[in-house]
C-alpha cells in the first residue's frame, strides 16, 4: 500500500497485480520468480529491471518524481530526517507487528502465544509512543511535507486495526492518519486495494 500511495501521489501509471493468497496459484508462482523471497511490494522498472523492498521502491519513486516533493534532495539535512523516520518505520515498527501475523506458526501454546501477543504489543506501543509525541509537533513526519516516511507509516498504522491494538491514547497519531486517509491518493489506492 505505501508504494502504491507513493505511485498515486506521482500520478505514475501503474498496474497493481494481487499476488497474496486470494490470488491465482499461477500468479503466486509466477511472483516467485521475479522475488523468490515473496515478500512485497516489487517493482518491475521501465527496462524490465525488478526492484523489491519497500524503502528501495519508495526512494525511487521520490526520486524519479522531485517536483512531488515526497522526498528531499539527496544531501540535505531535511532529507536525513526523513529517511530517519522511514527507516524506523521500516526497520523497526513494521517487524514488531511479525510475530502478530504468525503467531500460530511460532507456536501452538496459547499460553506461550499470550505471551509474544504481550511482548509484541509493549514492543509496537514503544514505537507509537514515540511517532505520537513526533506528530504532536508537526502535520507530517518529514519536516517539510507529506513524505514517503508518511506513505509507509500511514500504511503500518492501519495494522492496529487488525491486530486489535487499542490506539485511543494516541491523539495526534489519530488525527494524523484521519488526515492521510483525505488525501485523493490515498482514497484511490483504497479503492484500488479493496478491488484487488
Amino acid at each position: 500500500m505505501s508504494c502504491h500511495i507513493a505511485l498515486e501521489e506521482t500520478k505514475t501509471k501503474f498496474e497493481a497485480i494481487n499476488v497474496g493468497k486470494k490470488a491465482d496459484e499461477a500468479v503466486r508462482k509466477a511472483y516467485l520468480e521475479v522475488n523468490p523471497l515473496g515478500a512485497v511490494p516489487a517493482l518491475q522498472l521501465n527496462d524490465k529491471k525488478i526492484l523489491t523492498q519497500n524503502v528501495a521502491i519508495l526512494e525511487y519513486i521520490a526520486d524519479t518524481h522531485p517536483q512531488s516533493g515526497l522526498l528531499e534532495k539527496a544531501g540535505t539535512e531535511d532529507r536525513a530526517e526523513t529517511m530517519r523516520w522511514l527507516s524506523l518505520v521500516s526497520s523497526d515498527l513494521h517487524k514488531s507487528f511479525s510475530p502478530l501475523f504468525a503467531i500460530s506458526r511460532i507456536t501452538n501454546d496459547l499460553a506461550a502465544q499470550e505471551d509474544i501477543k504481550k511482548w509484541s504489543i509493549a514492543n509496537i506501543e514503544k514505537y507509537l509512543n514515540m511517532l505520537d509525541l513526533q506528530l504532536q509537533k508537526r502535520e507530517y513526519l518529514s519536516p517539510t511535507n507529506f513524505s514517503v516516511a508518511d506513505c509507509y507509516f500511514f500504511t503500518i498504522y492501519q495494522w492496529t486495526k487488525f491486530s486489535g491494538i487499542p490506539t485511543e491514547k494516541f491523539k495526534a497519531l489519530n488525527e494524523y492518519s484521519a488526515r492521510i486517509a483525505e488525501r485523493p491518493a490515498v482514497k484511490a489506492v483504497r479503492e484500488r486495494e479493496a478491488m484487488l
